[in-house]
């Protein structure tokens, strides 16, 4: 018999709208949820009995995975993986894209990108894991032929998982893309899944802003995915960022683009000290690009990330001429006020900032309630005042 566990949000149901994520905190009858084993599957009800959702117990949340009251077994988990995939088929997907996106493809927890034939995995939820195997099969009957697992990070931690990563089939470790006329060599042992593909409209939006001889900044540049593309346009580019094995792979990546040496520079160093140098010694650049990993990964961590990205843009606006690009990937940041922080840093700085174009995260990573949009990505053109 599945367990009932009744929740209280405050007069209002979070599942109803879209927040598959239920803390224990949220729980009113926590013994009841104390007492189920995890991954185990329950049911979650309204404090007034109606019935919200189906998922699996993790130590410290449930993860819904539907909203009906169906088997949550084998079959239901390679169901779901091949109508995800089918989805992106559709939309015209075809090497190189993410495959499953938690909880958008009801597989709350489980994330799948696709390399050519080559798939990482991701699971953050326990009763997920415990199918690993059908996870593999599935991938394997969909032409895949290396898994290598990377679950970690916070979404780990935040359901109680230890990190786990590894091969799990084939031997293949990394591959070459094709992104519009770039290619990229991506490799599974650096941060996340080897490279980041939500970013995929916005790096090919880049291009049509580039001009010939464009001196363009690329600050937490990680690979070089915003680099290449503006290379391949003419321009001369500076990248920066902390890791140096991530520049390594982007100095590839330029090679791998017949890209001159001396038309790219890569400095590994802390953003905002590198700007700062930069300003003091009077640089400026026709196209600044900002991508910095996420600063807020909770409500808690908001002001101070708030913060961190208006010092960042007012940086970067000093030291556009022409164009400013800057983005955010923290969830809690909501896109308005990161467009109000934006504009605001702009002035700060003494230009005039002009939104020309609003980006968000690439369509194969469906946005399909609050909780699953987290990509800002602004376009700016940007003058002196």
């Amino acid at each position: 018999m599945t367990i009932k566990l009744y929740v209280d949000f405050g007069g209002y149901s979070a599942i109803e709208k879209g927040n598959l994520i239920i803390p224990r905190d949220n729980i009113l009858n926590k013994k009841d949820f104390d007492s189920v084993e995890i991954g185990d599957v329950v049911d979650v009800y309204s404090k007034r009995g109606k019935f919200l959702g189906r998922g699996f117990k993790n130590p410290r949340e449930v993860r819904i995975m539907t909203l009906r009251k169906e088997e949550l077994d084998e079959n239901y988990i390679k169901e779901k993986i091949i109508k995800a995939n089918e989805y992106r088929l559709k939309l015209g997907f075809k090497d190189t894209y993410r495959m499953v996106y938690t909880q958008s493809d009801w597989l709350n927890g489980l994330v799948i990108d696709k390399y050519n034939d080559i798939a990482t995995v991701q699971i953050f939820n326990y009763g997920i894991e415990k199918m690993k195997d059908v996870v593999v099969e599935t991938l394997q009957n969909l032409g895949i032929d290396s898994i290598y697992e990377k679950s970690s990070g916070r979404n780990r931690k935040r359901a109680g998982l230890p990190e786990v990563e590894g091969i799990l089939a084939g031997e293949k470790t990394e591959t070459i893309i094709q992104e519009g006329n770039a290619k990229f060599k991506v490799t599974f042992d650096g941060q996340k899944t080897g490279f980041f593909l939500d970013q995929r409209e916005n790096r090919l939006e880049l291009e049509r802003f580039i001009k010939e001889g464009d001196r363009v900044l690329d600050v937490c540049c990680y690979t070089g995915g915003f680099s290449v593309h503006a290379a391949i346009r003419g321009a001369e580019v500076v990248g920066v960022d902390l890791s140096k094995k991530a520049l390594k792979l982007a100095e590839e990546n330029m090679e791998l683009n017949n890209i001159p040496k001396d038309k790219y520079e890569f400095i590994e160093g802390n953003a905002f000290k590198v700007m700062e140098e930069f300003i003091e010694d009077g640089k400026n650049f026709d196209v600044v690009i900002l991508d910095p990993p996420a600063f807020a990964q909770s409500k808690k961590s908001l002001k101070s990330a708030m913060r961190g990205y208006h010092m960042l843009n007012r940086l970067g606006a000093k030291l556009a001429d022409r164009l400013l690009v800057t983005c955010s990937c923290s969830q809690p940041v909501e896109p308005d006020a990161f467009k109000a922080l934006v504009i605001d840093a702009c002035l700060k700085a003494k230009k005039w900032a002009k939104i020309i174009k609003y980006g968000s995260q690439s369509p194969d990573h469906p946005i399909t309630s609050k909780g699953t949009e987290y990509l800002k990505c602004l376009f700016l053109s940007v003058e002196e005042i």
